[in-house]
């Protein structure tokens, strides 16, 4: 169980906000990871073409 913690958070009650709120936490997980894991774990969710087209997203997501 030491790969986890407990935390307490706010969760908003809107669809909306809260899928925008679970996607900004997601890319900042998958910053924390190696660019290999990145790749691996990219590749596993969406295939090869979404892995390149979820780099674009970053890239435009990070270059503001």
């Amino acid at each position: 169980m030491s790969d986890y913690k407990i935390s307490v958070g706010i969760v908003p009650t809107d669809a909306y906000e809260k899928a925008k709120r679970d996607m900004l936490k997601a890319i900042e997980s998958i910053r924390l990871l190696a660019p290999v894991q990145q790749q691996k774990l990219a590749e596993e969710l969406l295939g090869t073409v979404g892995f390149a087209n979820f780099c674009q997203l970053l890239d435009r997501y990070y270059s503001r």
